[in-house]
């Protein structure tokens, strides 16, 4: 019985870790720049220079868009993402931005 539930535990423990894993691997992930500012994307947080706003929820568009929500009311969308190239969008301006990665 012991080993029953230490092969449990150990594939219970590969799970969470690839889902850890997947969830970094999102084609947003990385260091970008927009508009002449250096902008980091990850699962967990955006920043923009400084200032950096942790990531509630992720969630895919049909259109292979991203929205970041940050808050209740706040939200990031990045969208037409290529290996070097997205746009960067929030829910509080119209500006929308064009960003390369470094």
């Amino acid at each position: 019985m012991p080993l029953a539930r230490l092969v449990t535990a150990s594939l219970f423990l590969l799970a969470a870790a690839t889902a850890v894993q997947a969830q970094e691997d999102y084609p947003f992930t990385g260091e970008w720049e927009c508009d002449g500012a250096p902008f980091v994307f990850t699962s967990t947080v955006y920043s923009v220079g400084d200032d950096s706003y942790d990531v509630q929820e992720v969630q895919e568009g049909s259109d292979g868009s991203y929205s970041l929500f940050l808050s209740d009311d706040v939200y990031i969308t990045l969208s037409d993402i290529t290996s070097d190239t997205l746009d960067f969008s929030s829910s509080e301006s119209d500006r929308t931005l064009s960003c390369r990665r470094y």
